[in-house]
């Protein structure tokens, strides 16, 4: 997490000590504190409705228990062992939706962690203008994806690569999903 200079934002009244770095730090601290705010307000919902999709998720199972166990005394017309099927699909897929957001938390929380990098080597005035330093900072954030689209991004950029050109790039990029999480057949749901 980023260290805030003491004493907030001098920039009203500059004194002798005023400084565009510490300015720069004081931003940048904003950035991540709004990220992380962000993402904790909506990891509140997103765990209700996870649990919402969990809980309906039992109950179709149970119904459909239920009823197969009086599926000779139920009119076949009904076709209501499909449409459970087709209940408890659609609310799979709901499931699998969150992934997404799942990454959109991890990719908020690297760039908080490449704000924060960033900020301690421009801060330092004996590794600023030191390019290993700038190295191992990329390193260190590279390090810490753990998708393929951001990896493939980052290396996009630093090569000189247009953002756009990256984003288009990345965006076309299939997500690789570990062998662990079969699917939406297995019943489980591997978050990222």
């Amino acid at each position: 997490m980023i260290e805030l200079p003491a004493g907030g934002s001098a920039a009203r009244n500059p004194d002798l000590d005023w400084s565009q770095v510490r300015e720069t730090m004081l931003m940048l601290g904003i950035a991540v504190a709004q990220v992380k705010h962000a993402v904790a307000e909506s990891n509140a919902s997103l765990n209700a409705l996870a649990f919402s999709f969990a809980d309906t998720h039992d109950r179709i199972e149970s119904l459909r228990n239920d009823l197969l166990a009086q599926a000779s005394s139920l009119p076949a017309e009904l076709d209501l062992d499909s449409k459970i099927a087709e209940i408890g699909q659609r609310n799979m897929q709901a499931v699998i939706a969150f992934q997404f957001y799942d990454r959109l938390s991890q990719r908020l929380d690297h760039v908080c962690g490449t704000i924060s990098g960033l900020a301690e080597l421009v801060s330092d005035r004996n590794r600023l203008y030191v390019p290993s330093e700038w190295m191992e900072l990329q390193d260190r954030i590279r390090s810490q994806y753990s998708m393929e689209q951001e990896k493939k991004l980052f290396d996009d950029i630093l090569n000189g690569m247009d953002i756009r050109q990256a984003l288009s790039l990345a965006a076309s990029m299939v997500p690789v999903v570990s062998d662990e999480s079969a699917g939406p057949e297995s019943g489980d749901i591997e978050l990222f």
